[in-house]
């Protein structure tokens, strides 16, 4: 097996017995998949705010980013619309639309990219400098922005013109917004190292960070259900596709294109063949949008990477 794709399996299995342990705990009765929504406002009110804030303020964009990060974000956005027209073209309900859309639109990179970015670019800390700038920018931003929006828009609460007030309220005053503009503005502020308040806050942000993953494989495993819901064969299908094959290939044509270097167009091959975030879950579960359907088609897309972002990546890098 290659570097990549041993880097993939170990992470996949350790993030996958996580799942499965909450799964257990939920079969015993320890925890409830009522708790859901629960850990789904833990993580969206502060622990994501949290995470976006100190990645996005301790990683300022260096002007060798701005192309990479400009591909990816286009390429998540081309596979919004994507997966939005296969919705309506496959008449997958609304729910199911959404779900599809932010399950298809952009990638796990934190989760898997940046072990995966380590082990290809073995010793260049260069290269992994520039994954979390290229990610965090390209990908993780996107998804703090426009996936809450997607889930509470398709979610089953919205009844239509008049909750459109009510939505652009929360969204605009929610804690993953406000922390998006804060690390946004603290990164072009550039606060030096050495202050104790600044460095207690930045340790504190840090810490907070760790729990995502966590809290994250909780809220999948209290979702998961061996029970595939209606249509989801062909929502994997269409997910995987888009996600995962689509997604790379743009990056790599446009990255050709656009005569971007060589090992930042690698870079991007490798986020974007991630498989789907596992914050979709957490924002359908939080706005009613499917929410088991998003868990198992994230489930599935992280069961399949250890096969398919190996064969993707060498094909295409």
């Amino acid at each position: 097996m290659s570097k990549v794709g041993l880097c993939v399996a170990e992470t996949v299995i350790a993030f996958t017995l996580l799942v499965l342990a909450t799964y257990w705990m939920k079969r015993k009765g320890v925890l409830k998949q009522e708790d859901s929504p629960v850990f789904a406002r833990l993580l969206t009110q502060a622990v994501l705010p949290a995470t976006i804030l100190y990645q996005l303020w301790t990683h300022p964009m260096s002007s060798e980013s701005f192309t990479p990060v400009l591909v990816m974000f286009a390429s998540g956005t081309a596979a919004l619309a994507i997966s939005w027209l296969a919705g309506v073209l496959l008449k997958f309900d609304r729910e199911s639309t959404g779900a599809l859309m932010i399950v298809s639109s952009f990638g796990s990179s934190a989760l898997i990219g940046y072990p995966i970015i380590q082990f290809a670019f073995e010793n260049n800390t260069w290269a992994l400098a520039e994954g979390i700038v290229i990610s965090e920018l390209g990908v993780g931003l996107p998804i703090f922005i426009f996936c809450p929006a997607v889930a509470m828009y398709f979610g089953g609460t919205f009844r239509g013109t008049e909750d459109l007030k009510k939505l652009a309220k929360e969204y605009f005053t929610s804690p993953i917004l406000i922390a998006v503009v804060l690390g946004l503005a603290g990164a072009q502020m550039r606060i030096p190292e050495g202050i104790p308040v600044v460095d207690t806050l930045r340790e504190a942000l840090k810490m907070a960070q760790g729990a995502t993953v966590v809290v994250s494989a909780i809220i999948l495993g209290l979702q998961l259900s061996v029970q595939p819901p209606r249509g989801f064969w062909a929502l994997i299908v269409v997910s995987i596709v888009v996600q995962m094959l689509f997604q790379p290939w743009m990056c790599n044509t446009v990255s050709n294109l656009l005569e971007v270097g060589a090992e930042n167009r690698q870079i991007l091959i490798l986020i974007s063949t991630m498989p789907a975030a596992i914050l979709g879950p957490v924002f359908a579960s939080r706005y009613n949008c499917a929410a088991k359907t998003a868990t198992m088609l994230t489930f599935t897309h992280i069961v399949i990477s250890p096969v398919l972002v190996p064969v993707v990546f060498s094909s295409l890098a």
